[in-house]
């Protein structure tokens, strides 16, 4: 039987350091409390969770999202805390073998159960088990106490300015300060806990290996049972394998007899007319359930474990004209190569312990509607939980998990000492069973931006570390991909004057201007972006829920609470170099996530541009761990998309129609040109027509033309379709580019949007000095209605939903001009209240289902 004992209804005490061990916490004739009078009182607590929140939530700490007041709470990781539960069992369960289960402690702990010290453990990401047997009562409560050490210094494990070659230990190091977060070290019991009880054997553990190869129908899956007896037992093993509809695919049972030990069964079943699990965008997702069952004699059910599994194939093949010493980068999923519409992904929120489910469940589904088909998750960060491998497994989300290594600052190498590798090797054979059951996972790798200490290169599979890890992997989950760093290959960034030598690089992270961010994504050619972006501004409502009015403006260097909030990602003086001075924070909000917006679309863009000699981009960041000031990330710490979120949904939509271009800023009546590129994912041949039109903004239409051409299938990659070109008006203005890609049909598949400029030292200002036209807001029916109806263009219109992290959600969220007269109709799923905001415009709001 297994017991949980997670929930609410536990307490915390704050301790100085061993404080504990001369007060007898663990001593059953201590009065727990008698105690708390010389200390701050005993408070509620959750787990999972961490003491942090569990302080937020009783008032003894100033919320740490907000102003500066996150250093007003650095002092609660410095102490040790006592976690207490009082739990009632049978008289069955007090006579049985007992196992109290941890899936996770965030980082040492004590356990102490009725006055009996059952263990100790170290490690965030490591499960353990400590034997309660004997030890429980049924004629009272048990009291199960649990001593949280206080938080590993920066000797064994430092933030981001430190040393990776003297780590010792792994937990996650963001939180100890990074670019995009604060420092806050959370502490507690950040995963499940469990009381199991049994009589004779039990399972403890189920690891299901499905293979079907390419061009087979049928497929095989191989189980393997780990069985724990404590006396002798004898009886049976059934394994049942049920198909996605929920049919019964294949059962199979075989007889079991075990003595006081651990004891691993095989068991394989052939599975009929398998269906494969595809990415986001390539098909759909179906699931296996696997199902072992242990029978007693009798054929009495005595323990089960169950598994959700998948069937695909995975290789990485080599890009196109890649050197012949670099590693293969393109994902081939199911013998179809898949370009990588990928994002990174930082931990779901500083405070990571609590569940975080709503957040966890909107993120996903956002990244799946934005044509994600693989998060990376970062190695300064988490072993992601199951439940974000359950959603990736769902939404057709692949996963690039990274072991716990990243980039210093000071030094990039890991330590390289026996005793280190031997720790290393310990924690990645715990570590990779955990989730190697999700078809989501495709990708292993060794860490974050790790460099050797000679040359300041990326490590590679040699590294003594790097292959102590590997062997792991290759041994315990040999159909996942296993990379030594991201990135790899010779070159560490990337660079224009690296052409033909990166293979998968970093950089750049922030818009390099005007011309220079255009030439400098037309340059390059690696073979992998696995980390780029651009910065800008959160959202306005975040900013008000962030700062109080002192630290609301100015968005620089000078503003503590801006440089508190995200100090090197301030791009104040790159939006004032295209728009122009801006003084107040209504106007710098737009146009700095117009700037993040152009910056990140141009990148990824580029990058299909060069589909398949680039096997795929992923922009630095898809979310954020605390609200940033201003930032790379796509989707705020409340769940809301920035214009960049949408940008980058288009950007990676299965149609994708863009334009190459050197700069936005010319001079008036000069030739203007661009080049056009249609991308199309899909395995069919299309026969379509790019639609062109370039409009003066103050004016009316400049040029247009129709191009026709094919793309998908047989083609495979880019496809380069024409220069476009015309002359500009001779006065100075705005000039906006539309491209619209049609069917045979004339139905439109897709679209894009570019503004350039004629209007000299501040191009961009112009947006800002007309007057707006009026944004007319309204539903129909599940639908809502936008419409610039006051003789001029509106800029910067975004609408979201209201709600932290929930819905609804919409088909489209931001458009950087309509013009006046124009009206755009988006689809509203779900209900709730959506916002819509635009340059100039107050604030609506409407309801929906709607009236």
């Amino acid at each position: 039987m297994r017991i949980s004992l997670n929930g609410s209804d536990w307490r915390i005490l704050g301790l100085v350091p061993t404080e504990w061990v001369w007060r007898g916490v663990g001593k059953p004739e201590t009065n727990l409390d008698a105690i708390a009078p010389a200390c701050p009182p005993w408070l509620p607590a959750t787990v999972p969770g961490d003491v942090q929140s569990d302080l937020l939530d009783a008032g003894e700490l100033p919320d740490w999202r907000h102003d500066l007041q996150s250093r007003a709470c650095e002092w609660v990781s410095q102490r040790d805390w006592v976690y207490r539960k009082e739990f009632a069992c049978s008289p069955e369960q007090a006579a049985a073998a007992a196992r109290l289960r941890f899936e996770g402690v965030d980082y040492g702990c004590h356990v102490f159960l009725n006055g009996h010290h059952l263990g100790d453990h170290a490690g965030t990401y490591t499960p353990f088990e400590l034997d309660a047997t004997g030890k429980l009562t049924a004629e009272g409560p048990n009291r199960l106490v649990i001593v949280v050490d206080h938080a590993p210094s920066e000797d064994l494990t430092h933030g981001q300015i430190g040393w990776t070659s003297r780590i010792r230990i792994w937990k996650p190091r963001f939180a100890y300060q990074w670019d995009w977060c604060t420092r806050l070290v959370p502490l507690g019991i950040w995963e499940d806990v469990d009381l199991v009880t049994f009589d004779a054997a039990r399972i403890v553990g189920l690891q299901v290996h499905p293979r079907a190869d390419d061009g087979e129908e049928n497929g095989q899956v191989h189980a393997r049972v780990r069985v724990e007896g404590i006396r002798a037992f004898t009886g049976r093993l059934r394994l049942c394998v049920t198909a996605p509809d929920g049919t019964v695919a294949a059962a199979v049972q075989q007889g079991v007899g075990v003595e006081s030990e651990m004891l691993d069964i095989d068991v394989g079943v052939t599975i009929d007319a398998v269906r494969r699990w595809f990415p986001n965008g390539a098909g759909s997702q179906p699931l296996y359930h696997a199902l072992a069952e242990l029978l007693d004699e009798e054929g009495r059910v005595v323990d089960t474990e169950e598994r959700r599994f998948g069937f695909r194939t995975v290789h990485a093949v080599a890009n196109d004209g890649a050197p012949p010493d670099a590693l293969p980068y393109v994902l081939e999923v199911n013998g179809v190569r898949t370009f990588i519409k990928g994002w990174n992904w930082a931990p779901i929120d500083q405070l990571y312990g609590r569940a975080h489910e709503q957040q966890y469940r909107h993120a996903i589904r956002m990244a799946r509607d934005a044509n994600c088909n693989l998060l990376r998750v970062w190695g300064g960060g988490l072993l992601e939980r199951e439940l974000f491998y359950d959603l990736c497994d769902e939404a057709g989300i692949m996963v690039w998990q990274e072991l716990f290594h990243s980039s210093s600052g000071i030094d990039n190498e890991p330590p390289t000492d026996l005793g280190y590798i031997a720790y290393a090797r310990e924690q990645t054979e715990q570590i990779v069973p955990r989730r190697a059951n999700h078809p989501s996972l495709v990708i292993w790798c060794g860490g974050n931006e790790l460099t050797t200490a000679s040359d300041q290169r990326p490590v590679t599979m040699d590294h003594p570390t790097i292959a102590a890890m590997r062997e792991i992997v290759e041994r315990l989950d040999p159909d996942r991909i296993f990379l030594p760093s991201s990135p790899s290959g010779p070159e560490f960034s990337a660079s224009p004057g690296l052409r033909g030598r990166m293979h998968d690089v970093h950089g750049h992270w922030l818009y390099m201007g005007n011309p220079e961010h255009y030439g400098f994504y037309n340059e390059i050619d690696p073979l992998l972006h696995s980390e780029f972006g651009v910065e800008g501004a959160a959202n306005l409502p975040t900013l008000r829920r962030t700062f109080s009015e002192r630290y609301l403006w100015p968005p620089d260097a000078t503003n503590a609470g801006w440089v508190h909030h995200g100090s090197w990602w301030l791009n104040r003086p790159r939006v004032e170099g295209l728009f122009g001075r801006i003084e107040d924070i209504e106007t710098f909000v737009p146009a700095s996530q117009w700037l993040q917006a152009e910056g990140l679309r141009y990148a990824v863009e580029a990058s299909r541009r060069r589909k398949w000699r680039t096997s795929g981009s992923m922009p630095w960041q898809y979310n954020e761990s605390w609200p940033n000031a201003s930032c790379t990330n796509s989707l705020d710490y409340y769940g809301m998309p920035r214009p960049a979120y949408w940008v980058m949904r288009r950007a990676y939509a299965h149609r994708l129609v863009s334009a190459a271009y050197d700069g936005l800023v010319w001079k008036p009546g000069e030739p203007w040109h661009a080049f056009v590129w249609v991308n199309v994912s899909g395995q069919e041949e299309e026969r379509l027509t790019v639609h062109w039109t370039l409009i003066e903004l103050a004016g009316g239409e400049i040029a247009s033309g129709a191009i026709a051409v094919t793309a998908g299938g047989g083609v495979g990659g880019a496809v380069p379709v024409a220069r476009i070109e015309a002359a500009l008006p001779e006065r100075p203005g705005i000039v906006l580019l539309r491209l619209d890609l049609r069917d045979g049909q004339g139905r439109s598949l897709a679209d894009n949007e570019y503004l350039f400029s004629t209007a000299g030292e501040r191009p961009f200002a112009p947006l800002l000095e007309a007057a707006a036209g009026r944004l007319a807001v309204s539903a129909e029916g599940s639908a809502l209605r936008l419409e610039a109806d006051g003789g001029a263009p509106v800029f910067g219109t975004a609408a979201s939903a209201k709600a932290d992290w929930s819905g609804p959600y919409l088909s489209e969220g931001y458009w950087q001009v309509l013009l006046p007269g124009e009206a755009r109709r988006v689809s509203v799923g779900g209900d709730g209240v959506v916002a819509v905001s635009a340059l100039g415009q107050p604030e609506t709001t409407i309801a929906f289902p709607a009236p």
